[in-house]
């Protein structure tokens, strides 16, 4: 063999062999993989704010998200940032009322009862689909409409108590496309009863709205009331007040479904409270679209003078198709939590969402948020959802131990509802 020839084999042979060594050499020396740990944590009981789900129920409507496909991600948070609660309830109040009259009743003249002189009174036409097909009422112009005063069962038609009208055009120029006309009422005019009468006599079955805004009377209704309501709930519970005024109230109630349909709903006084009942039949309206409205109507006198007031808010009706169980499986690793594996009980097959927010303590013994972390899946029957903590992010923060599970949230995409909230729902 030539030198040159036998030298070329020397290099490549020790070439070969510095490879093999510098392979093997990483492997020889890196630290070996620290083991992954579980522990088990008991959720903590709910308290003042949590929302909680006892007795499941399936579902049966079809579900607004049906996707199958499973998606997770996590995000840092601000860690001073304040974790609200979802509110409970609802509140709202009003100085105005609403009536659905016919065409016949209008011909005749309808009584309105008005606490403030600066008050305006709109018309609506409504459809009818009662026949089969809709039909629906022609707009009245406002020079056809004729407002007089009602003193001691005496209409006194010596004068229209009306300022100002507007017409549909008019209306629809400052956002209201109803058809509608408005009247204002004149300065002269007084708290009390005024008929509402049209001049040229409209058809009998035609049907209207009347709403009666009375802008600054010091009589405003407020109502609060639930913002989600479970099938299982037999009534809808609901707190109302008057302003400026400590008279016993009688109030009406009317259910307006998401899917458009109208319920009267029978209301009794539970102490300070009033329960709106809601029939077995009434329970859910027939699509997991929208949201469902209360309705409270209220007739009074304040000050030997009549009052009337329409309140309304609207809430959420569910099915409580799945819950959390009590215990969660939390994945440690180098001391740190990687996951929160939870275990779901699951009436209804559905598409279901979990979130939480993971907390830290920093080197003054002070907790603060680390990160929000997210999951949602598809589960037939009862199962498994991963929650998984970011390392990188957990990292970042310079929190360490304890750690806190906070903020767990339960929603049903397909019903669009949340279903559970624990504000502190474990120590880990």
């Amino acid at each position: 063999m030539k030198p040159s020839i036998k030298m070329a084999s020397v290099f490549a042979l020790s070439a070969l062999l510095s490879a093999c060594q510098n392979d093997e050499t990483p492997a020889e020396n890196a630290p070996e993989a620290s083991a992954v740990t579980v522990t088990q944590v008991t959720l903590l009981a709910p308290t003042s704010g949590d929302l909680t789900i006892d007795t499941l129920a399936a579902t049966e409507l079809p579900p607004v998200n049906g996707s199958r496909g499973g998606v997770s991600f996590s995000a840092p948070i601000t860690s001073a940032a304040q974790l609200v609660a979802p509110t409970q309830l609802e509140q709202s109040s009003s100085d105005q009322y609403w009536r659905t009259v016919s065409g016949a009743e209008l011909n005749k003249g309808i009584n309105l009862a008005v606490s403030q002189s600066d008050s305006v009174i709109r018309v609506a036409p409504r459809g009818d689909a009662s026949s089969g097909a809709l039909r629906h009422s022609p707009a009245i112009s406002p020079d056809q409409l004729r407002l007089y005063k009602v003193n001691k069962q005496t209409v006194d038609k010596s004068a229209s108590m009306i300022q100002s009208m507007s017409d549909p055009q008019a209306m629809a120029t400052a956002g209201i496309v109803d058809d509608s006309s408005a009247l204002k009422l004149s300065q002269q005019a007084t708290p009390g009863i005024y008929q509402l009468q049209v001049v040229q006599p409209l058809s009998a079955n035609d049907s209207y709205l009347i709403n009666v805004k009375e802008k600054g009377s010091p009589y405003q209704l407020a109502l609060s009331a639930p913002k989600r309501l479970s099938s299982k709930a037999p009534q809808l519970a609901f707190d109302l007040k008057l302003s400026n005024s400590d008279i016993a109230l009688s109030p009406t109630a009317t259910l307006k479904q998401s899917d458009g349909r109208y319920h009267r709903l029978a209301v009794i006084k539970q102490g300070d409270n009033w329960q709106a009942q809601l029939p077995d039949e009434l329970a859910m309206p027939s699509s997991n679209l929208g949201l469902s409205e209360i309705q409270v109507d209220v007739e009074t006198r304040v000050n030997g003078l009549p009052l009337i007031r329409t309140v309304k808010t609207a809430f959420k009706q569910y099915v409580p198709a799945a819950k959390l169980k009590d215990e969660a499986s939390i994945y440690w690793q180098d001391n740190k939590p990687t996951q929160a594996v939870f275990d779901l009980q699951v009436a209804s097959p559905g598409r279901y969402q979990v979130s939480a927010v993971l907390v830290g303590t920093d080197a003054q013994g002070k907790q603060a948020n680390i990160l929000r972390t997210e999951t949602a899946q598809w589960l037939d029957a009862d199962g498994q959802v991963t929650l998984s903590f970011d390392g990188e992010q957990l990292e970042a923060s310079g929190l360490g131990a304890p750690y806190a599970i906070k903020a767990l949230e339960l929603k049903d995409q397909g019903q669009m509802a949340r279903l559970s909230y624990l504000g502190e729902a474990a120590t880990l």
